[in-house]
């Protein structure tokens, strides 16, 4: 590490154009780091400074070799930050703010594995399927689904979720099943409001191309537990992400209709404040939660 030390003592007597100085910011005596200066242009067998007893300069050949020492120096730093950065442990209290079925269908039976790898954390989850300032409300992380407006957030794509269209067997056996999407429009049909408007059904063509199908709501509302409780009773069909449906797929309580045309999956997003290194806490909530998305089979 002496080279290093040498290629210290000579980049901070450049900055500052004195050795007493460049001594003050290292924490050491000025003939320390003269001898450091005096070594290292031994070792290399040039001249980097010329000194005199009024002045000091800079020689070409050492303003080539301060150049290269200040990105050697910089590689350094980045190393031990790293190894750092692996040593540590994330720790403290971690906010999350997700969608409410999102978080009590995949997120929430997933944390207790979160906090058994990381028993230094403590996690504050709140669900709503309202929008919010997570910057007001003191967030750490928010997970967004769909296309994402601009924002002075970082955000990582998570994965994607899977929607179905659904039905009772009583609804079915009464109204019959759809066969394509635009058989919908003869059906009673229960539709998700998300700020303040009935979110289109739309399907994937094979040309790859989205169409609109025309339906007609029976009940509009903004939660999706509302909707599936209604599709349970029999009152129409609903479309929702899968995962809120499954058990009900599971039991018979729901069948998939229009199983054959694909509705195109929505992707879901992490939020972050913007940082250059964003905390450990947050950083591997983010990682765990990519991990989730990928080994979920809703994905």
């Amino acid at each position: 590490m002496e080279s290093f030390s040498q290629l210290e003592a000579f980049t901070q007597v450049v900055a500052h154009r004195s050795f007493s100085r460049a001594a003050e910011r290292l924490g050491v005596t000025p003939s320390s780091v003269s001898r450091a200066v005096v070594a290292l242009e031994k070792r290399l067998g040039v001249r980097l400074l010329n000194r005199t007893t009024r002045s000091l300069s800079v020689t070409d050949e050492g303003a080539a070799f301060h150049a290269r020492a200040l990105t050697i120096l910089a590689d350094l730093q980045d190393a031990e930050r790293s190894v750092s950065r692996a040593r540590a442990v994330p720790r403290g209290r971690l906010r999350v703010d997700a969608p409410l079925a999102l978080g009590e269908q995949l997120l929430a039976p997933a944390l207790p594995e979160f906090l058994r790898r990381h028993p230094d954390v403590s996690v504050d989850l709140s669900l709503r399927d309202t929008y919010i300032d997570p910057i007001s409300e003191g967030i750490d992380v928010t997970l967004r689904m769909g296309k994402l407006p601009a924002s002075e957030f970082t955000a990582r794509k998570l994965g994607r979720v899977r929607v179905v269209v659904v039905g009772s067997p009583a609804y079915l056996a009464r109204y019959g099943r759809p066969s394509v999407p635009d058989e919908l429009s003869g059906h009673r049909c229960l539709m998700y409001l998300l700020r303040g408007h009935p979110m289109p059904w739309r399907f994937r063509t094979r040309d790859g191309s989205t169409v609109t199908a025309p339906v007609a709501s029976q009940l509009v509302a903004g939660s999706g537990e509302v909707l599936r409780r209604a599709a349970v009773a029999g009152a129409g069909l609903t479309r929702l992400f899968e995962y809120s449906l499954a058990a009900d797929i599971a039991t018979g309580a729901l069948e998939v209709v229009l199983a054959d045309h694909e509705l195109p999956a929505v992707p879901v997003y992490a939020l972050h404040a913007q940082a250059r290194q964003p905390a450990l806490k947050i950083r591997a909530f983010v990682d765990f939660a990519a991990d989730l998305f990928r080994r979920s089979p809703y994905a």
